[in-house]
């Protein structure tokens, strides 16, 4: 997620490691789906846990593996998208997705230069994190997060759902990994 305090990115990168409480308490089956593609692996915690679940394959700019060159389709698509790249990053997994979420600010919904895209876009369900997560282990921000979920499939039920808390020991393993991922970044 890009943080911004009047128009300065404060991560110049806008890498921010999600921690890992954010998908895993996610109540979804996810046994449902066949394949899965990260586009935005980074430090790589969420495709490596969705290769734990199917075959998993990923994009990663850093690597030279950029996104929107993908073009193969998959089943499902699950990222914590660059904020300022969020439509975009949208708009190509859902040409390329049966299912799509990605973790995005709440607020992400009000804004008048996405208003007709939304009502052409709207999500199918969202999973509110009643907990902000911490992206650099050292706090968090004032910002509410959600996974915006798009399913053609219908295998994700409608609605608002809310992602179960991190117990105190997953949020203090998360910290700690996000403060050694934006460490690996910055040396």
């Amino acid at each position: 997620m890009s943080r911004q305090k009047q128009g300065v990115r404060l991560n110049a990168t806008d890498f921010y490691p999600t921690p890992s409480w954010c998908y895993k308490n996610l109540d979804i089956d996810w046994s449902q789906f066949e394949s899965a593609h990260e586009p935005c692996r980074g430090d790589g915690r969420i495709s490596d846990w969705l290769s734990t679940l199917m075959p998993t394959t990923y994009s990663e700019i850093r690597e030279g593996k950029d996104f929107f060159e993908w073009q193969d389709s998959t089943d499902l698509i699950l990222t914590n998208p660059p904020f300022s790249l969020a439509q975009s990053f949208i708009d190509h997994s859902l040409a390329h997705a049966n299912t799509v979420l990605m973790l995005l600010r709440i607020n992400y919904l009000g804004s008048i230069s996405r208003h007709d895209w939304w009502k052409q876009n709207s999500p199918t369900s969202l999973f509110v994190l009643s907990k902000r997560p911490s992206f650099t282990g050292k706090g968090t921000d004032a910002t509410d997060y959600a996974w915006y979920v798009w399913d053609k499939t219908d295998r994700i039920a409608p609605g608002v759902h809310f992602v179960t808390p991190p117990t105190r020991n997953q949020a203090a393993q998360d910290n700690r990994l996000c403060q050694e991922a934006l460490n690996a970044v910055e040396t």
